[in-house]
């Protein structure tokens, strides 16, 4: 009952809305809103195009650099003002969405035209009279490709932009469960609408899948809020110019900075744990209160600093392997030819430098395993994995070191725990890692090893039969 007072009342033929609509009934009525509809889905077709693609544009050729750095701007598309590029992966998905609306509401009354035309096609067919021809529009065509233009064009392009837009955003903390669930709601809002408009006659094979994918996306969107966090991708700022920028308080846990230029940056209370910092610049830049947890400092540069919690530098990773100015290399117990020193022996090795056999992953120094006071020692990683990607299980990961006999060197070995956690804190300099998991030797009780994920840093132990990623190590 309630569905039929709905119906009555929404049709465009029935009161009320038949008071200001034109009588749908005429055959010129028809044809000039048919025509009126079909210009404008036209014209709202190429301004999605438009905008999306302009979008699609700006996120692949922007570095991540423009997430952080105040000065970088974009123009907005259709309207043309300058915004941040924050602002814009904010903009952008608002303009796509206000776009998709009108575009299906026109082309949902564009069908309920159509199938009034064809039927009083059909009987103006009976009667021997003119019939309404249809207006041209690349939606309208029954050919096979423009067909899938269209249908690509009005149900899929717009999540892709959104994905795009999404994956750049997803290395901000905070907008990485706001664009996630923008683009779900509109995967979710467009695989209804195709379900909808689906003709009867193909609704039971084309729906099947459509109906699976639409109750995969509802799912997700109710578990995404456990797993959010796991989605953050790190920032990509190698060898940027980030001379005084202002990056107060921003979480770049895990960003790539190697040979970043940091020079005067204000760094105050800065999240840069599990960070490579490797050759960073920091003279003149104010560190209060920033989080080195885990960062890798192997050659960073230190003098000069402004501010600097000594406590927090001590937290990181090669911080022995700095160089700083007198009064820190006093406070943090150094020798004073330290920098010196270091300088000769950056110049003789450093991490990523191709050495006996494969790349130096780690350089010992006191308290690790196998330093020697006075020696020069460390791990050398294989180039590459082992063939095979993560179909190693760990009785199989261990043999495979064990016999690999590579670039003349046959004393290669499966890494311990600890060897791996060095390997991923120096898997940009020596390269060719996956975002998977890595085997160590190390077991953790009967039948269980422990493995690292080379993605997020996490690490954990598994049962032995699990297959996973190997990559090669040898002392030197």
């Amino acid at each position: 009952m309630l569905k039929k007072i709905w119906t009555k009342i929404t049709g465009r033929c029935s009161a009320p809305r038949s008071f200001w609509i034109e009588d749908c009934t005429h055959s010129d009525v028809i044809k000039t809103q048919h025509e009126s509809y079909s210009k404008a889905i036209n014209k709202t077709m190429l301004s999605l195009l438009g905008v999306g693609l302009y979008s699609l544009l700006a996120v692949v050729g922007s570095p991540d650099k423009s997430l952080i750095a105040t000065n970088s701007s974009l123009q907005t598309p259709l309207v043309g003002t300058s915004i941040s590029f924050q602002g814009f992966l904010i903009v952008s998905p608002f303009l796509l969405v206000i776009l998709t609306v009108y575009l299906h509401i026109l082309f949902g009354y564009w069908l309920q035209l159509e199938k009034k035309r064809k039927d009083m096609n059909e009987q103006s067919l009976k009667n021997g009279e003119p019939t309404i021809e249809s207006v041209p529009a690349i939606f309208s065509f029954s050919d096979l490709l423009p067909r899938f233009v269209t249908n690509f064009i009005f149900y899929w392009f717009v999540p892709l932009v959104l994905c795009f837009l999404a994956y750049k955003a997803f290395a901000l903390k905070e907008l990485i469960r706001p664009m996630f669930y923008v683009a779900s709601f509109v995967t979710f809002s467009l695989l209804f609408l195709q379900i909808h408009r689906c003709p009867k006659e193909h609704r039971r094979w084309r729906n099947t899948p459509r109906w699976i994918l639409l109750v995969l996306v509802v799912g997700y969107m109710g578990y995404f809020p456990s797993v959010s966090d796991s989605f953050r991708r790190p920032l990509n700022l190698q060898r940027e110019d980030l001379h005084d920028a202002w990056l107060q308080g921003l979480d770049l846990t895990g960003a790539d900075m190697s040979n970043a230029n940091l020079k005067g940056a204000n760094l105050r209370g800065a999240i840069l744990r599990n960070s490579h910092l490797n050759e960073a610049n920091f003279q003149d830049a104010n560190l209060g209160g920033a989080d080195f947890t885990k960062a890798d400092l192997f050659s960073a540069n230190f003098r000069e600093v402004k501010v600097m919690d000594p406590y927090l530098i001590k937290a990181a990773e090669h911080w022995q392997q700095a160089f700083y100015s007198s009064e820190f290399l006093v406070i943090f117990k150094l020798s004073p030819t330290h920098n010196e020193e270091l300088e000769k022996a950056i110049k003789i090795v450093r991490i990523g430098d191709k050495y006996a056999g494969g790349k130096i992953a780690c350089i010992f120094q006191p308290g690790d395993k196998g330093y020697v006071e006075g020696e020069r020692h460390g791990l050398i990683a294989a180039e590459a994995d082992l063939p095979g990607g993560d179909k190693y299980t760990w009785e199989a990961a261990k043999k495979a070191c064990d016999d690999l006999d590579e670039n003349g060197y046959s004393d290669w070995h499966l890494p311990t725990k600890d060897e791996l956690n060095k390997l991923y804190y120096a898997k940009s300099a020596v390269g060719g890692f996956s975002d998977n998991y890595y085997w160590s030797s190390t077991e953790y009780g009967a039948g269980y090893a422990w493995e690292q994920g080379f993605g997020s840093g996490g690490r954990g132990y598994h049962e032995e039969g699990v297959g996973w990623c190997v990559r090669a190590v040898r002392a030197f």
